[in-house]
């Protein structure tokens, strides 16, 4: 059965904590924080927490703040970064291997209400998920305040405590096919401040600092909603995320901004380098600007496709047209994609262990399907993502009747898990014989 995995390290200082950020947001100012990323992963990271990417020592000191801790130890630990996932086994994958999209499952929704539950909402101030290295995981980043409004990570995250997390972890965790892992275990793990290269000089720091900067990329625009009626809401949707993104990009070179000013004096020749980032910093009105002339274009396109598909209502209405047959057309081959990515989610669900039917749907749903009914009354497997609905006999894992593969897999996993209790029991008749009297 796969393992439960959670990991933490202590967050103590500023460049500590804007390393992190730059690692879990794949910054490009933080090369080391994409190299083992995948650049072509076929599902997206997802931050669930702190929506405008701000750095995590503004969040937590805000945190801190708002809690009205009134005593900090220059050297307190002002965060806590935890690491939420699982051994790879345990992540439901397609016929290539990759992890199925776990960005809207109960899994992760579990692992975000684990963490409020046991430390407070207000102290989450950062979760996020990334999907693009081998095995789905989270980076959460904790503001360890006590109930008692104190600053105290030797408190909450001690030897003791630690090993109850793990322990309540599992038990959260064991809904979703996960156990706890064998206590006082000896293994050691590399410290996480691996991952971020904290252990570069000044003036490494301020070389990465001052590399020159990437252009941002285009705010790509989202589609039009069909609806006519939608049309005014989608613009101001869209002038809201495009003043969020930049914002966030003003806000992340601020903050580079800070941390290379403080390195300047301690190295005169950063100065320079500091002129270089306020004139960078001054061209965010200007892609503001770029950004809002892309607006304007997508909402003249927008009223555009207003008469077309009002076109496209009249020729339904009347029974068909050429853009209607068109629309249907594109309708078959977005199921018939939905259909054959449905049938390799199966594919790698059988490959592992399912226990029942019961446990066959579960799996299902954590990824985004459900059952139910089509309108003859016949029973479905319904894609939530496009809504489309499929008869069983439509969908066929490994060329098979899936009554016929469900059986196979459920047979295969009542032996496999009654071997390994046998191999257990026998273990346990083994340690028994060799006990002293």
């Amino acid at each position: 059965m796969p393992y439960a995995v959670l990991r933490v390290a202590k967050i103590k200082t500023q460049a500590h904590a804007l390393s992190a950020t730059g690692h879990n947001y794949r910054q490009a100012q933080h090369p080391h924080a994409i190299a083992n990323a995948d650049q072509e992963a076929p599902h997206p990271n997802r931050e669930y927490v702190n929506h405008a990417q701000k750095d995590y020592w503004s969040l937590l000191e805000a945190r801190i703040q708002e809690a009205g801790v009134k005593r900090i130890r220059s050297d307190s630990v002002r965060g806590m970064e935890v690491i939420l996932t699982g051994s790879p086994e345990g992540f439901i994958r397609g016929q290539d291997g990759r992890a199925v999209d776990y960005s809207k499952s109960k899994w992760a929704g579990d692992n975000l209400r684990f963490l409020q539950e046991k430390f407070g909402a207000k102290n989450i101030v950062s979760f996020t998920l990334h999907q693009d290295e081998k095995t789905p995981h989270i980076h959460a980043v904790i503001a360890p305040i006590t109930e008692k409004n104190t600053l105290s990570a030797d408190q909450l995250f001690n030897p003791k405590s630690l090993r109850e997390l793990q322990t309540e972890y599992a038990q959260a965790m064991a809904p979703h096919g996960f156990e706890r892992g064998v206590e006082h275990s000896q293994a050691k793990h590399d410290p996480m401040q691996r991952l971020y290269g904290l252990e570069a000089q000044h003036a490494q720091r301020v070389a990465e600092l001052t590399k020159p900067s990437v252009p941002a990329p285009a705010i790509q625009l989202s589609d039009p909603p069909a609806a006519p009626w939608k049309h005014a809401e989608w613009k101001v949707g869209e002038e809201l995320r495009i003043n969020a993104e930049l914002a966030r990009q003003a806000e992340a070179a601020r903050v580079q901004l800070v941390e290379v000013a403080k390195l300047a004096q301690a190295n005169t020749a950063a100065a320079e380098q500091v002129r270089v980032l306020q004139k960078q910093l001054s061209t965010s009105e200007g892609l503001k600007q770029e950004n809002f002339n892309q607006l304007g274009e997508r909402t003249a396109h927008n009223e555009l496709m207003t008469g077309r598909s009002e076109r496209l209502a009249v020729q339904l209405a009347e029974g068909g047209g050429p853009e209607v047959e068109q629309l249907k057309i594109y309708g078959q081959q977005q199921r018939e994609s939905a259909r054959k990515e449905l049938v390799s989610v199966m594919e790698g669900l059988l490959a592992g262990r399912v226990s029942s039917g019961a446990d066959f749907r579960n799996k299902l749903e954590e990824v985004g399907y459900s059952t139910g009914k089509n309108l003859e009354g016949k029973q479905v497997i319904i894609d939530e993502g496009t809504g489309a609905k499929f008869q069983v006999n439509e969908l066929k894992p490994n060329g098979q009747e899936l009554g016929i593969e469900l059986a196979k897999t459920t047979e295969r996993t009542a032996l496999e898990v009654a071997q390994e209790a046998k191999r257990e029991q026998s273990r346990g008749q083994s340690r028994g014989r060799g006990k002293g009297i």
